[in-house]
């Protein structure tokens, strides 16, 4: 179920977390093991988008600030969608966000499964893996900024170091100085949790940070998906499965451009 994070329910969310904490950590360290990956700090955010690819990713914007992406089924084969009009630190925290669901969760059912972008309106176990795995010890880098910086300066300069949203940086600081007993740190994020900048291209500028992170790609890609059910029906032209694929590929596509004109 979706659930709605404010600062109200803050509380309940990092209570939630501890309890789903052992189970995503080690999925975490599943994936990381899988991909020869232990010896790092954190994953790069290109990474999921790797990941996703292999499984046949389509990326296509969609003008729907809510729409983060889908996962479409068919038969056991599960297609990722992710919306490219979405600022890009979104469109990484989302592409990880279907990696888990992807790889681990077992309760998706039925043609589709959307996905909002919307930090306040994710899944708890699936925000979660994407932090564990985007997110470094951000309490400390956190601590190292200067002093006389503001509070939101130093929250722009961690998406910046960690390519990741406003509240899943918020989410994980809070969550840090409640076990670290930083009554100051956490006053300032319950104080600022709901207030996001309206206007972080700016935020971003006025700091000399690449501001291209908090813009959209607009990358439209549905053909990585197109050539490997043609390469496999090249490699075995008898097998029927392979044009039922490529159909419901020209639907799917059919589809999206429908959302996209909405």
């Amino acid at each position: 179920m979706s659930e709605l994070i404010t600062s109200k329910n803050l509380d309940q969310v990092i209570e939630k977390n501890l309890r789903i904490k052992d189970e995503v950590s080690h999925y975490k360290e599943r994936l990381l093991t899988d991909l020869n990956l232990n010896n790092v700090i954190k994953a790069e955010e290109k990474l999921a988008f790797q990941i996703l690819k292999d499984k046949g990713l389509i990326q296509i914007p969609i003008e729907d600030k809510f729409w983060g992406g889908a996962i479409y089924t068919k038969e056991n084969k599960r297609i990722p969608v992710l919306n490219t009009a979405q600022p890009r630190v979104y469109q990484y925290f989302v592409a990880w966000h279907e990696v888990y669901h992807l790889l681990y969760d077992k309760s998706i059912r039925g043609n589709s499964y959307n996905i909002s972008i919307d930090m306040e309106l994710n899944e708890r176990k699936a925000d979660y893996f994407a932090s564990m795995v985007m997110l470094g010890n951000v309490y400390n880098y956190y601590n190292s900024l200067p002093e006389e910086d503001i509070f939101i300066n130093k929250i722009i300069y961690c998406m910046d170091l960690y390519k990741a949203p406003y509240k899943a940086i918020l989410i994980n600081l809070y969550e840090a100085a409640k076990n670290n007993n930083n009554s100051n740190l956490i006053r300032l994020i319950l104080d600022n949790f709901d207030n996001k900048p309206i206007d972080l291209v700016k935020e971003f500028q006025e700091l000399g940070l690449d501001d291209e992170l908090v813009k959209p790609s607009y990358v439209v890609s549905i053909g990585t998906l197109k050539r490997k059910i043609k390469k496999a029906m090249e490699d075995d032209s008898e097998a029927s499965s392979h044009e039922s694929n490529l159909e419901y590929l020209k639907q799917l596509t059919e589809h999206i451009q429908r959302l996209m004109k909405e």
